[in-house]
């Protein structure tokens, strides 16, 4: 049974974060343990004990005006993809944003046809805000309905 939860500095004794295949994806082990300590949100699935997909969101929002809350990375075991969880995850970054009081989440998306498949499923979009990022309006909430 999938578990969604937003990880806190207490919870990362409950796991084996190190021999996770979803820490393989990542820079570090200690990648968990740096992003809390940076004051990142961090979204995460579980199955069982077990994580499978992960969403960081950035403490601070981007300078741009409108500011933005920033995603900066979402992972899915890959054999897990293509099921909804990423959907779910910006969801949960969705609901953040909005008790933060920012009305957009921008992130960089990879170019693969995947990541760029997932962006324009759920609208995220390029913006003359940024080069680099896209935006998701907050105000558009159909691209993160399921189906």
């Amino acid at each position: 049974m999938l578990r969604f939860r937003k990880l806190k500095k207490n919870d990362l004794a409950e796991t084996d974060w190190e021999h996770a295949a979803l820490t393989a994806l990542l820079p570090a082990p200690s990648y968990w343990a740096d992003a809390l300590d940076a004051g990142a949100a961090l979204f995460v699935i579980f199955d069982g004990e077990k994580p499978v997909g992960m969403l960081e969101m950035d403490a601070n929002p981007t300078e741009s005006r409108p500011a933005c809350a920033k995603v900066n990375r979402v992972l899915i075991l890959p054999e897990l993809r293509r099921h909804g969880l990423g959907r779910m995850l910006m969801a949960l970054a969705a609901g953040e944003a909005v008790e933060r009081k920012l009305w957009f989440i921008a992130g960089a998306v990879p170019d693969t046809e995947e990541a760029q498949g997932f962006a324009a499923g759920i609208h995220l979009r390029r913006s003359e805000w940024f080069d680099d990022l896209f935006v998701l309006d907050l105000s558009d909430v159909e691209g993160l309905r399921h189906g």
